[in-house]
């Protein structure tokens, strides 16, 4: 995965050094978007939706391609493993943690290309009230922190179990590459203001480890589904 996404951040660079795809009309553009991000895969017994923000600068290259390098921030609060219960075999009863908190962030930069492709999209433009619909491509780095705190330790053999007899701190983090894949649509407001909604799948390399008192797998890689919004403001040469 790593030579995947060096190669298509090589590709970036060289639709960016290649006169021959500049469009009629350049530009750049600074923008900013809100998304609904979705845990997949196994991570859905771990954590629900969460909130993903994040801004982006866009340079249009041609009238196929825009570039995008993008920061964005998410955060999974309120874990499920803070409130799973687990059975403790002395008693043979369920528990749960009481003071336990689960929580996840990401803070993540990469590269996006968004690639125009069909004949409609070459009848549209960058003015009022032109749309155009888009592949998405994107890699990067993303730095993951997620941490389990306060969780009782269940291989205790006294008997009441101890409630304040807690593990250390389950932490796992990293930074790491991550490939994205989607598909979206732009719509002009004005001539200098439009506004991108799109969906995307996310493919994070790393792994949270597992939680087999809680009945939980490892879980890698990470994987996550987000939609939303942004609005992007043009600058025209």
């Amino acid at each position: 995965m790593t030579r995947t996404l060096t190669s298509f951040l090589a590709s970036v660079l060289l639709v960016l050094a290649s006169g021959d795809l500049f469009a009629q009309q350049n530009g750049w553009g600074l923008g900013g978007f809100a998304n609904y991000h979705v845990p997949l895969s196994n991570l859905r017994d771990r954590y629900d939706q969460a909130g993903k923000y994040g801004i982006n600068v866009n340079y249009i290259a041609s009238e196929l391609v825009t570039v995008e390098v993008e920061y964005h921030y998410s955060k999974f609060d309120n874990g499920k493993l803070a409130s799973k219960p687990f059975i403790y075999p002395v008693d043979g009863l369920e528990y749960t943690s009481p003071n336990a908190s689960s929580t996840m962030t990401f803070n993540s930069v990469a590269v996006n290309a968004l690639v125009f492709v069909g004949e409609e999209n070459r009848q549209h433009g960058f003015r009022a009230k032109d749309y155009r619909h888009y592949i998405a491509l994107g890699g990067g780095f993303f730095r993951y922190n997620a941490e389990n705190s306060n969780l009782v330790w269940p291989a205790q053999t006294s008997d009441p179990i101890d409630l304040n007899t807690v593990m250390d701190p389950q932490i796992d983090k990293r930074t790491t590459i991550a490939l994205t894949t989607g598909a979206g649509m732009e719509a002009f407001v004005t001539d200098n203001i439009s506004l991108d909604v799109r969906g995307r799948l996310n493919f994070v390399v790393g792994e949270l480890r597992p939680m087999l008192f809680y009945e939980l797998e490892r879980a890698r890689p990470l994987m996550f589904f987000d939609i939303g919004a942004g609005v992007k403001f043009y600058f025209w040469r």
